[in-house]
């Protein structure tokens, strides 16, 4: 290959977003790139639950659910709390049925998720029980052949120790019911070299994007763009020397900034956030598409998937320290600030993770943070914790034990008098089988990550010593509050509020304007999905 090379399209960043671009743009006639920083392709992408919530999808035909535009529109307004773009939201409903159809037909395997319920469903209008939310159908990865090991592999970003990439959600939504049968369904599913999840996702679109002869490489930063009142290219730097792609579309797919602490700051107003994405996500879009003096737009930070969670001693990623979500939906357990106090309802993470991050102007302080999760003797001997099997021990240092309430708290700098009233009273609401305080186990969604073995699932006592208490960490997950501001069709919009020719960005790259100040789960897949095939689709028209 020469120093300068011509492509019709490159894709800077190998997650869903790049790949379908890449993908769609291939099978419009056009010659396709994929950079990736990464030393394996798939973003974050392959370390996600690979959800994927659009809303109508032609799936919900086949299971004669009903839904439309109307209600999905409505459900999104309701996220967004009056806020965003409309443009943007309507072209993601009204034509992300049209995406997944177009997809389907080229390969991409997806199955409905059974049983699982809108974030807020029944009380948000539009709301669905069930239909929404698809997954990947189990990939085997052998069919990738050399690019079998050269794609990433999720270790799992929840805290169950069933996670990973070889169950699928539905399998996860009881995994606490029947830990035993997960197992054997893990085990059969590692033999036949089956990926699922996020992992299958991308070893899927991996194999449609080599079928359509797009070319990928890996190890490949990009440096920047070329042209100046439009795109002519970009420079890619590759085993030490830079590489000169000539291109007329640059799709800018690199995912969010967890990594940037300055970014963290600035748009999150968060120090020290950890996170459960690639140490490669660091924001590069911003400096790349900076020389065309592209806008760029924020939404709330409280709305985004910005989360709490752990390290568990020894896991890394990268070369960094690898953070899981925590997912506290099950009994046994809660979250308290410094005071003892619970902040939110634990089982529905868009309460707690946004709480957390409260600000009291009258003291200039973030009253809920520093946070904990504490449970007791029951929850370690029925459920697991990451990898780490229930009844199993923790690893040193990852956890205060005590025999006592009062001794935790003290142990860990809570406040003694607090905690020991705060679980007096859970315990009498659990008795109860009602939370009155935050309503606790009253959504579906939490149900999902529940006990149903339990009257309430999401609820049980705290009351078996000893006692524990993890101190919990703020972790992204790839959502950003800001990102470039986009139109309709994906393409990047400058400061003269006109699309920049050839300049398009998806995914965490893109602000996410369409959503305004919400979220449900599977809306950022979604939009990568829908967002990379308008942008292919704009920039390689069927009828050019």
């Amino acid at each position: 290959m020469g120093p300068n090379e011509d492509y019709d399209i490159v894709c800077v960043g190998s997650g869903a977003g790049g790949l379908v671009a890449a993908i769609v743009a291939a099978n419009q006639g056009a010659k396709a790139l994929v950079v990736e920083k990464d030393d394996r392709v798939g973003g974050v992408t392959a370390l996600t639950g690979g959800q994927i919530w659009i809303a109508p999808n032609p799936y919900q035909a086949d299971q004669h659910i009903d839904d439309s535009d109307e209600d999905a529109l409505a459900y999104i307004n309701f996220l967004a709390a009056s806020m965003g773009n409309m443009d943007n939201r309507q072209a993601y409903v009204t034509r992300g049925g049209e995406a997944l159809s177009y997809l389907r037909d080229l390969g991409l395997g997806l199955i409905p998720i059974p049983r699982y319920a809108d974030y807020y469903y029944p009380e948000a209008p539009g709301s669905k029980a069930d239909g929404r939310y698809l997954e990947p159908l189990p990939f085997p990865a052998s069919r990738l052949g050399r690019w079998e090991h050269r794609t990433t592999v999720g270790q799992g970003a929840m805290t169950t120790q069933h996670g990973g990439s070889s169950l699928t959600n539905a399998e996860l939504a009881g995994a606490a019911s029947d830990p035993h049968a997960l197992e054997i369904r893990k085990a059969a599913r590692l033999k036949n070299n089956e990926r699922c999840m996020g992992s299958g996702l991308i070893a899927n679109l991996v194999d449609m994007a080599l079928h359509a002869s797009v070319d990928i490489w890996t190890s490949a930063p990009a440096v920047r763009l070329l042209g100046e009142n439009h795109v002519e290219g970009i420079v890619v730097r590759q085993e030490g020397s830079e590489r000169t792609v000539r291109a007329r579309n640059v799709v800018l797919a690199t995912g969010a900034y967890d990594w940037s602490p300055e970014l963290v700051e600035t748009h999150e107003f968060i120090k020290n956030m950890f996170s459960l994405t690639p140490p490669t996500i660091t924001g590069d879009h911003f400096q790349l598409a900076s020389q065309f003096r592209a806008m760029t737009a924020t939404t709330l930070p409280q709305g985004c998937s910005r989360h709490v969670g752990i390290n568990i001693p020894g896991e890394t990623w990268g070369g960094k320290p690898f953070y899981r979500m925590m997912i506290m939906g099950l009994p046994h357990c809660i979250m308290v600030n410094a005071r003892g106090k619970r902040f939110g309802d634990e089982s529905f993470f868009h309460t707690y993770s946004s709480n957390a991050y409260e600000f009291d102007g009258h003291h200039q302080t973030f009253p809920n943070w520093p946070a904990w999760f504490v449970f007791d003797q029951n929850y370690k001997d029925k459920y697991p914790i990451g990898p780490i099997a229930s009844g199993a021990p923790l690893p040193d240092g990852m956890a205060l034990i005590a025999e006592t309430i009062p001794a935790l708290a003290d142990a860990a700098g809570i406040d003694a008098s607090g905690l020991d009233a705060t679980i007096k009273r859970f315990n009498t609401l659990v008795e109860s089988g009602v939370d009155s305080d935050f309503h606790r186990g009253t959504k579906l969604w939490s149900h999902s990550w529940g006990d149903s073995r339990m009257p309430n699932p999401n609820m049980g006592p705290l009351d078996t010593a000893p006692f524990y208490a993890i101190p919990l960490e703020r972790v992204g997950t790839g959502l950003a509050s800001a990102g470039l501001k986009t139109d309709a069709n994906g393409a990047v919009i400058g400061i003269d509020k006109r699309p920049i020719t050839g300049l398009f960005a998806v995914g965490n790259a893109a602000a996410r304007i369409e959503m305004g100040c919400g979220y449900n789960s599977g809306m950022a897949i979604g939009r990568s999905l829908v967002f990379g095939y308008l942008a292919a689709k704009t920039a390689f028209p069927d009828d050019q």
